[in-house]
C-alpha cells in the first residue's frame, strides 16, 4: 500500500533516532529492558511498532492518548513476573503515522489488536490499556470476546456515557483551529515538554518526580513526521466541540454485554469523568469493579505507580 511521505519512518531519520534514545534512556532509568518487534496490519498495510518486556504469564498492552507506550514505564517497572506485549499504536510511539479521518475507527481497533496477538501466538490474554486504548480494548472485548480474558482499565477509557475530554482538548477537534492550536502547544524545548500533564489533573509534585527522559520523551515524539496529522486527525475522528462523536460513544447498553472481569482504576483529578461517572460505568457491567486513585490525574499511575501496579497485580493475579 502506497503511503504519503509523512505517514512513513525513516530509521536514518535524525527525528526518529532521537526520540527512540530518549525512549530507551527511560525504560534503562526504570530497569526495563524492551525487545522491539514490527507488525504490518493485514488491512490497512500500517507498520506497528511493538515493545515485549519482561517474561512470565503475557498481558496486551494498549496505550492511550497518541498511542505511545513510553508514559507507562513507570507502570511497568511495578509489574514483575509478566510478559508485557505493549502496542505503540497506530500513529505513535515509533509506529508508522495514520490518518484517522480515513479509517473505520472500530475496525482499525479490532484489526491492530488482533494482529498483535496473532503475531505473537496469544490466543487469549488480559488488557492493560489506557484512556482511548481503553476505549479500543471495551470494543476488542464486545467483537472478540473469545481474545480477551480480564481488563484493567487506567483513567477514563475513551469515550464511554457522559465522559469527554476537557474543553481545551476538545479544540483540537476543530479543523484549521487546531494546526494553529498545534504548534502553540507543542514545546519548544524538553524543559517544558511535561507542563501538558498539568491539563489532565497532575500535581506539580506528580511532575517534579518524573525523570528527565520522560520530558525527553514527550518532545521528541511529537516532533517525528506524523505526529501532527496523527494527533490531530485522532482527535478530530473521535471528538466535536461538544463532546464525543455518536458513533465513537460506548453506551451502558453495550457495558451490559461486556462478560470478562474488569477493573477500573480511576484518578480522583481527572477531568475527562468525574468519580461518580466512573462508578455509574462499573455498575452497567456485569463483572466490574472500580477504585478510586486518590489524587491521581488522567494517568493515575504517574501519581502513584505503586499502587497502581499492587491493584493491577492482585487482579490479574484471579484471572
Amino acid at each position: 500500500m502506497d503511503k504519503k511521505p509523512e505517514l512513513t519512518l525513516e530509521a536514518n531519520d535524525p527525528s526518529v533516532a532521537a526520540a527512540l534514545n530518549a525512549e530507551q534512556r527511560l525504560f534503562a532509568f526504570y530497569g526495563l529492558e524492551a525487545k522491539t518487534h514490527f507488525i504490518r496490519l493485514p488491512a490497512s498495510g500500517v507498520q506497528v511498532r511493538v515493545s515485549e518486556i519482561g517474561s512470565g504469564s503475557p498481558i496486551l498492552l494498549v496505550p492511550g492518548n497518541t498511542g505511545e507506550v513510553f508514559p507507562l514505564a513507570p507502570l511497568l517497572a511495578e509489574l514483575p513476573g509478566k510478559r508485557i506485549i505493549a502496542l505503540n499504536r497506530p500513529g505513535g510511539g515509533g509506529s508508522e503515522g495514520m490518518d484517522h479521518r480515513s479509517i473505520e475507527f472500530r475496525k482499525l481497533a479490532i484489526e491492530t489488536l488482533t494482529a498483535v496477538l496473532d503475531a505473537f501466538s496469544l490466543d487469549r490474554v488480559p488488557i492493560v490499556a489506557h484512556s482511548i486504548g481503553g476505549h479500543w480494548s471495551l470494543w476488542m472485548a464486545l467483537d472478540r470476546p473469545d481474545r480477551v480474558s480480564a481488563l484493567t482499565l487506567l483513567g477514563v477509557p475513551g469515550n464511554i456515557i457522559r465522559t469527554r475530554p476537557p474543553f481545551a482538548l476538545r479544540l483540537l477537534s476543530v479543523p484549521v483551529l487546531n494546526r494553529l492550536l498545534f504548534g502553540l502547544i507543542t514545546p519548544k524545548r524538553t524543559g517544558t515538554a511535561l507542563r501538558g500533564l498539568s491539563f489532565v489533573g497532575h500535581s506539580a509534585v506528580t511532575l517534579a518526580r518524573l525523570p528527565g527522559a520522560m520530558a525527553d520523551c514527550y518532545y521528541h515524539f511529537q516532533r517525528l513526521p506524523h505526529a501532527r496529522i496523527s494527533s490531530l486527525s485522532l482527535m478530530e475522528r473521535t471528538n466535536r466541540l461538544v463532546g464525543s462523536r455518536p458513533e465513537i460513544r460506548i453506551s451502558a447498553e453495550q457495558l451490559q454485554h461486556i462478560q470478562q472481569p474488569t477493573q477500573f482504576l480511576w484518578g480522583t483529578n481527572d477531568p475527562f469523568g468525574s468519580i461518580e461517572t466512573g462508578r455509574e460505568i462499573a455498575k452497567c457491567m456485569p463483572s466490574a469493579e472500580f477504585c478510586a486513585i486518590q489524587n491521581g490525574g488522567h494517568l493515575p499511575w504517574l501519581d502513584d505507580p505503586a499502587e497502581c501496579g499492587r491493584r493491577i497485580r492482585t487482579f490479574l493475579g484471579r484471572y
